[in-house]
């Protein structure tokens, strides 16, 4: 009769009522139920479960059991009640499974981050590379300077972010830096190392890294177009060991934004008679920074640290040479920001501000030149080659006189002189640090064989993928300062396409590689095709999401979870009482060394910041309270 076994229905009549047939998953308990008419067809019900599960129709079959038998239903009968499927292990998509593993180039934050996230989900077929001897990446092993510290709080930056890793309950969950936790608000380079290797401990990532190697070489075996092909890697030993190759499916590639120094060197410089070093890499002659005078030649993140190293080692004063004055963010705007569930807008940030800049005489942040606002000062966009430096003791030492910005440019030098273009000399300088720029590093275009970047695909190709820590700043509206949010939200994305390479397809046959931002090498400003901006970044993740809703899916829970998460690891009590302690303790320290300035209160108070959450929740039609959610659960 129609509808059972092998037969083919007769007539042209199909009945249109409706009933529950329930899908079960053979070998398994799981089933699923689905409403279909009476005339539905296993065809079309194959079609539906293939598009849900992200597989292909023909790894799908369908039986029903009658009796002791079990009998295969053809794509022409109408479905079973009660129907047997082969060909998938669960009703939830599952990832696809490359032959080989997935190679992951750099064990730094991102590679840490992707290695993490891989093992999280169950997938173990992966490898690491990096040519240091420990986990934590160029940036924290080589570039940091022994001072340095991290400048936003541990809670965006910890590696295990998110609310996926959150339920596994390893590294604790939510961090703690509350007093007597685990952690610091700010740790410093040997706590980020030692966080970095916790993680990796705890997660089982160690035995997946292969370190002291350098990947050298990469060719695609196979037809560049097909599933099939795979990228063969030659893997250098860098203490003497042979060299080998090592196949991949897929290639996520994590050079580290800068690593070189950009070098420039001025007029006179043999004749100044001091220490002229790069304010990177631990070049800083700390031995000789004691009651002297210092340049530093730059103004981004790195120039704002340095200012603060050469006056905790004893510095009497600090000149910022700048041809234009950046930005530099308040440590509690900078909080306020990351506790929120949705981005805080640019016109809120700078109001955030204001306090700190008018009582530490920093002039107003609407007028900086990176501000671009309206007439009333309600809707801005922040566009600085930088990002903020972050800090309130970048704000204290202009406040004593201990910090001068100078916007102007070095023309040349004499003996503990700097000669600017402006005509202004700074005189009784003995170090200058110079902070003037980092460029990238064209063997990493060379390895991937590519002329340009297309959105992160390395010469178009979705399956070696590449981050950077982005360069600038090009924003209306703020979630982070931090990296961790953004390389959660890039790990996602692109291990969503290798784990279900059928909505790449999808995507591409829509136009997604013709939609993407491109960037090719820029000889002439010694830029590789790799290097590209915040806002070429944010376009590709912003078109790929817009054309697949489904990675905006699993972020659904971010809101939530960073403004529950915050509270947790360090709420606004915790924070101000952080801030307060390590303000007055250094305008103790410089007391105690001779400096004569009166007390400096701290800007901002308790009711300053509710009054920031009242505002923002008015503004944001979004209830958030200064003590965080009714009720925190970790």
């Amino acid at each position: 009769m129609p509808g059972e076994g092998g037969g083919v229905p007769k007539g042209g009549n199909r009945s249109n009522s409706t009933r529950t047939v329930e899908l079960k998953v053979m070998g398994t308990t799981e089933t699923m139920e689905l409403p279909a008419m009476i005339c539905t067809r296993v065809g079309e019900v194959k079609e539906l479960l293939a598009e849900k599960l992200l597989v292909d129709v023909e790894q799908l079959a369908f039986y029903y059991k009658a009796g002791s038998y079990v009998t295969v239903q053809k794509d022409w009968n109408e479905i079973q009640t009660k129907t047997l499927v082969k060909g998938v292990r669960s009703f939830k998509p599952q990832a696809h499974t490359w032959p080989h593993p997935i190679g992951i180039i750099g064990s730094g934050y991102h590679g840490l981050k992707t290695g993490l996230t891989y093992l999280k989900d169950g997938n173990s077929n992966i490898v690491m590379f990096d040519r240091n001897d420990k986990v934590g990446g160029y940036c924290w092993i080589t570039g940091a300077n022994k001072t340095s510290k991290l400048q936003t709080e541990f809670g965006s930056f910890h590696v295990w972010w998110g609310p996926d890793f959150a339920d596994t309950g390893k590294c604790g969950g939510y961090p703690d830096c509350n007093r007597g936790g685990k952690w610091s608000i700010w740790p410093g380079k040997e706590e980020l190392q030692k966080h970095f290797h916790y993680a990796a401990e705890e997660f089982g990532l160690l035995p997946h890294i292969r370190f002291q190697c350098n990947v050298s070489s990469m060719d695609i075996v196979g037809d560049k177009e097909a599933e099939s092909r795979y990228y063969n890697l030659t893997v250098d030993s860098l203490t003497g060991g042979e060299t080998t190759q090592v196949p991949v499916s897929v290639m996520y590639n994590y050079p580290g934004s800068l690593t070189r120094n950009r070098i420039i060197d001025y007029p006179g410089e043999d004749s100044f008679e001091g220490e002229i070093r790069y304010g990177m890499n631990d070049d800083t002659p700390y031995e000789k920074l004691r009651d002297t005078n210092c340049a530093i030649l730059g103004n981004g993140a790195f120039a704002v640290e340095n200012a603060r190293t050469c006056i905790e080692n004893g510095s009497n004063k600090v000149y910022i040479v700048t041809r234009r004055k950046n930005l530099a963010s308040p440590r509690l705007p900078c909080w306020f920001v990351h506790q929120g569930p949705v981005p805080t807008p640019g016109a809120f940030v700078l109001k955030m501000f204001e306090p700190m800049y008018e009582k530490c005489g920093m002039g107003d942040p609407w007028k900086y030149w990176s501000v671009h606002s309206n007439s009333d000062r309600t809707l801005v966009n922040i566009i600085q080659n930088s990002r903020f430096g972050i800090g309130d003791v970048t704000f204290l030492m202009v406040a004593w006189g201990r910090l001068e910005y100078v916007q102007d440019t070095l023309k040349r030098c004499t003996r503990h002189t700097l000669h600017l273009t402006g005509g202004r000399k700074l005189t009784g300088v003995t170090v200058i640090l110079k902070a003037l720029g980092l460029l990238g590093d064209f063997e990493v275009d060379k390895l991937h064989k590519m002329t340009e970047l297309v959105g992160n695909f390395c010469g178009g190709d979705w399956r070696r993928v590449l981050m950077i820590d982005a360069t600038g700043m090009n924003a209306a509206n703020f979630t982070t300062f931090s990296t961790g949010i953004g390389t959660t939200g890039f790990v996602i994305q692109n291990k969503y396409l290798h784990d279900f390479p059928k909505e790449f397809y999808r995507m591409q046959k829509l136009g997604l590689l013709s939609q993407l931002p491109r960037h090719k090498s820029e000889l002439d400003l010694e830029k590789p095709a790799y290097l590209t901006d915040v806002k070429f970044a944010m376009s590709a993740s912003i078109i790929v999401e817009g054309m697949c809703p489904k990675i905006s899916m699993l972020q659904a829970r971010f809101p939530e979870y960073k403004y529950a998460m915050y509270h947790h690891a360090h709420g606004l009590d915790r924070t101000l009482e952080v801030v307060r302690e390590e303000w007055d303790r250094y305008q103790k320290e410089w007391e105690d060394q001779g400096f004569d300035h009166e007390y400096v209160p701290y800007p901002y108070t308790r009711e300053m910041v509710d009054g920031w959450f009242k505002a923002w929740s008015d503004l944001m039609k979004i209830p958030i309270s200064s003590d965080g959610p009714p009720k925190l659960n970790r």
